[in-house]
């Protein structure tokens, strides 16, 4: 964190902790006479000596102007449409100065195209929290601070930009992305804030599916899961975010899901109560990963993640045909509401039928045929992540591990049949010879990530 002395819009960041494509963005947009800035959390950041993982772009220039001026860019969105200036695989979002949009008398307050181009003034106030709500002003090295945000920084607080419970209705997703700052920073949620957050956690529903999944992928690939979900709870918005995953726990559990608080350690608990505290032992493992190895777990391991406590009981007592049966359902419960993608679906439903073969008896699982399989590096990660919450010997994880360093992964083809599909046929109407390779339930093995 800065030191005493520096306050205010005097403060300067380490620019060698600055990524030089991000740099390059800027200093072509101020070469070009377009006022420009690193904004939001690369700025917040590197204030706070944490290493960003992105660098975002505001900018007076337009969309059309930013395409215009970069030819490895892009235009994208609609409600809120920005340019993507692309170096290889990385982006740096570029986005104009925006004004919030004005509404009508009557008009719900929910924002629905969020174009109105302003100042950066302008820019600095719509944005959600004032710790979002800095600039970065290369040309002399200093943090530009309109709403206060170095102090809340300082602090260890989130507060929102002006009215939260008029913030909060504009977009509902900003609740989720209080938690998500208030468990990553390890910061408090400001008690306005919070109480308005807690009379507007029904807005919630207003958001679309695909955008709430993206943020519950978030807070669980962001290093603090458990506390995210600790403070989804508390603010009473899990019900609404994942309504179907409170329902399988209740199916399968005369006590639902249960709060980490009230497990007391080293105490023996009624059956009903392993669910939830494995719930948040995976959590715990999670967290752990993402911090030991800076990597980001799939879409498809963290699917497998929030199902492995509901169907625990099946790795023990089911068939394999019956545990693919519980795997598919709970998967039908929890997927189809949330407009989880297929491809991510199906790696899960891989990780955790391969999972049951990877700690099954010792005969089976040292077949080496499963490392060859391309959805094998997520079912190793899953398979770790498992024995540090189910507090396991390691054995198998490191067997594996042995495996896979002598093994060359299969390549499948995109063109492979997805799960349920019909097996390829060659061009003569012939089925095509298949190896020893396919799993036991003659699934496909095509994954995505």
């Amino acid at each position: 964190m800065a030191t005493d002395n520096e306050t205010g819009p005097n403060v300067a960041l380490p620019l060698r902790e600055v990524d030089p494509d991000a740099l390059k963005v800027v200093r072509k947009l101020l070469a070009n006479g377009h006022e420009t800035y690193l904004v939001g959390g690369c700025v917040r950041d590197l204030y706070l000596r944490r290493r960003p993982k992105d660098f975002d772009v505001a900018t007076s220039a337009t969309p059309e102007q930013i395409r215009k001026t970069f030819r490895n860019s892009r235009i994208i969105g609609r409600r809120f449409k920005l340019a993507h200036v692309f170096f290889g695989s990385k982006i740096i979002e570029t986005s104009t100065f925006r004004t919030t949009p004005v509404a009508t008398e009557g008009d719900d307050m929910l924002i629905t195209r969020d174009n109105e181009w302003g100042s950066i003034e302008d820019d600095a106030r719509r944005r959600d929290f004032t710790i979002n709500g800095l600039f970065h002003d290369l040309e002399n090295n200093r943090i530009v601070d309109l709403v206060d945000g170095i102090p809340d920084l300082d602090r260890g607080v989130i507060r929102t930009i002006g009215d939260p419970t008029l913030r909060f209705q504009e977009d509902p997703v900003r609740m989720i992305r209080a938690i998500k700052f208030a468990a990553r920073l390890d910061f408090t949620i400001e008690e306005e804030t919070w109480q308005a957050l807690l009379a507007t956690v029904g807005d919630i529903t207003k958001c679309s599916r695909a955008r709430l999944l993206e943020e519950i992928y978030k807070l669980l690939r962001g290093g603090a899961s458990r506390r995210s979900f600790e403070l989804l709870i508390e603010a009473k918005i899990f019900p609404y975010v994942l309504p179907t995953y409170i329902d399988l726990f209740k199916e399968r559990t005369e006590v639902g899901l249960v709060r980490a608080q009230r497990f007391p350690k080293d105490e023996p608990l009624p059956p009903g109560y392993h669910p939830s505290r494995l719930f948040w032992e995976f959590l715990d493992a999670l967290d752990e990963y993402t911090s030991e190895t800076g990597q980001s777990a799939s879409n498809g391991v963290l699917l497998a993640i929030l199902m492995a406590p509901v169907i625990d009981q099946e790795w023990i007592n089911a068939s394999r045909r019956d545990l693919d049966r519980t795997i598919d359902a709970t998967m039908d419960a929890l997927c189809g509401p949330l407009g989880i993608a297929r491809r991510d679906r199906e790696l899960a439903r891989q990780i955790l039928m391969a999972h049951r073969r990877m700690v099954g008896p010792t005969k089976r699982r040292r077949r080496p045929s499963l490392v060859q399989r391309q959805y094998f590096h997520d079912a190793l990660v899953f398979l770790g992540i498992a024995v540090q919450a189910r507090g396991e010997d390691d054995g198998e994880f490191s067997h594996w591990q042995r495996l896979a360093a002598t093994a060359a992964p299969m390549v499948a083809s995109e063109e492979s049949p997805a799960h349920g599909d019909k097996r390829p046929r060659r061009r003569g109407g012939r089925p095509r010879r298949r190896s020893g390779r396919t799993s036991g339930s003659g699934r496909s093995q095509r994954a995505g990530s």
